[in-house]
């Protein structure tokens, strides 16, 4: 006999909106998707959608902070991968690149919403790390890369957020990025 949904654990009900959510907002963005079809594609009514996240940012947030996570560990773990961390940054970007409206969506509710705010601070920060330590990795002993911080961040969330349809591998546009942001440093 299946379970009535006072049996299931809320961390699986929650779950599965998430997926649910997940789905919609890949295909339709978040402006196009409703709580209400959300609950719907999870069996649930959209009032109960609410009570597990009580606005649509909250569920967007969770969505995408599950889909970071999943690949930033699916990244971290992958032998192929190492420890390199352009590497990990060329693949998490290029694994994504499908979802980079949903990013900009993110980026473009951040001053509204404190929870996607969060989220996409901590993706941001992690990539940020990625980049930087790339950029290390290709200078002499003892230059330090902290000055080109800001600029690194400039131009990466410029990478990030551009509507601008990328006409060449990811890993391209990184390599660019890590070179002149390299040579920068070097030359300060």
């Amino acid at each position: 006999m299946p379970r009535n949904r006072q049996q299931i654990p809320k961390a699986e009900r929650e779950a599965a909106l998430v997926d649910s959510a997940w789905e919609l907002f890949a295909v339709k963005g978040y402006k196009g998707t409703s709580l209400t079809e959300v609950g719907k594609a999870a069996g649930v009514a959209a009032n109960a959608v609410r009570w597990y996240f009580p606005t649509k940012d909250d569920l967007f947030a969770a969505t995408l902070d599950r889909l970071f996570l999943r690949e930033r560990e699916r990244v971290e773990a992958d032998p192929a991968i190492g420890e390199d961390p352009q590497r990990q940054l060329v693949t998490f970007l290029a694994d994504l690149e499908a979802y980079r409206g949903l990013h900009r969506e993110a980026y473009d509710r951040m001053d509204e919403s404190p929870v996607l705010a969060e989220v996409y601070s901590r993706m941001r920060e992690w990539l940020e790390g990625r980049l930087l330590a790339a950029v290390a990795n290709r200078l002499p002993e003892g230059v330090d890369v902290a000055p080109v911080a800001d600029m690194a961040h400039v131009l990466f969330e410029g990478l990030l957020v551009s509507f601008r349809g990328l006409d060449r591998p990811t890993g391209e546009f990184v390599d660019l990025l890590v070179e002149a942001l390299a040579a920068v440093a070097v030359a300060r």
